[in-house]
């Protein structure tokens, strides 16, 4: 089986291209100048080139996407959905819980209907539709807050903070599940596995940690982990903020059921993956 990872540079696809080395897989990786992936006959004359028998799409996906990338994500969606709709070419497109909005859930599931209340979470909802209006063998795969050691996160974000001497300004109001980038890649090829074996289940799913923390908790840890590893920079100082900000859904919990029901997923913690993650900024940064 062929595999089209559509990025490989950024963090997530760093992550699965880690995890499909292992794997019995061939990987197409272009670098970014090898394909418009905007214009449709170019990604048409790649992928005929190529023939990949699947595609996994994290064109313009990140934790916090620019603005560049906001405007990528649906176009590249839709120049990729209907190259593989002719082709006949099932797709994984990664997506957020930020095309979630101001609702008071505490939790997501996919029968929710998506009202997304910034650009960022538009786009991602965008790109989703392309996919699923034009692909009847396509999964789209929400996540919640995404952390590692590399690449913009909660994670990354407060270390720098740290780095800088600035203070942490964790907002108690928001509630996420963080989810290791390593996590959402083992799951993300545990699916590749099974669609290679078969398994005809599609539509949206959603995957995070099954341990949900606000801001302030995740940093409280972030702190413990750091006294913990001996850690000689300056101490964190808290500026905890108590207000709902404006374009960021509440809540980035969402509900693994369906995934774990189609597909057995298992969700971890990502509490005793955060140890690593501290281990290797630190080795990076210091």
């Amino acid at each position: 089986m062929k595999l089209l990872l559509t990025d490989s540079a950024h963090s997530l696809g760093v992550a699965l291209e880690h995890e499909l080395e292992r794997e019995p897989f061939g990987l197409l990786a272009p670098a970014a100048k090898d394909v418009d992936w905007c214009d449709r006959e170019s990604v048409d004359a790649y992928i005929g080139q190529g023939k990949p028998n699947l595609v996994i799409n994290t064109l313009g996906w990140s934790d916090a996407p620019s603005e560049p990338d906001c405007k990528l994500l649906p176009l590249a969606a839709e120049a990729l959905a209907e190259v593989c709709k002719e082709r006949g070419i099932p797709m994984i497109q990664l997506s957020s819980y930020r095309v979630f909005g101001d609702d008071n859930k505490s939790k997501h599931s996919e029968r929710d209907e998506p009202v997304p209340n910034s650009s960022v979470g538009r786009a991602f909802y965008a790109a989703e539709r392309a996919v699923t209006e034009r692909l009847e063998r396509a999964i789209v795969l929400r996540t919640s807050w995404v952390i590692g050691s590399f690449g913009d996160n909660h994670l990354t974000r407060l270390m720098r903070a740290l780095q800088a001497g600035e203070s942490w300004k964790p907002n108690n109001r928001l509630r996420g599940a963080p989810t290791a980038l390593s996590d959402l890649a083992r799951v993300t090829v545990g699916l590749i596995k099974q669609i290679s074996c078969g398994a005809e289940c599609w539509g949206i799913y959603h995957y995070c940690s099954g341990d949900a923390c606000t801001e302030v908790e995740f940093a409280e840890q972030l702190q413990q982990v750091l006294q913990q590893q001996d850690y000689q920079g300056p101490e964190p100082v808290f500026e905890v903020v108590d207000e709902a900000p404006a374009g960021e859904p509440l809540s980035a919990v969402l509900s693994s059921l369906r995934v774990r029901n189609d597909f057995g997923v298992q969700t971890r913690t990502w509490r005793t993956m955060l140890v690593s993650m501290v281990k290797q900024w630190l080795h990076t940064n210091q």
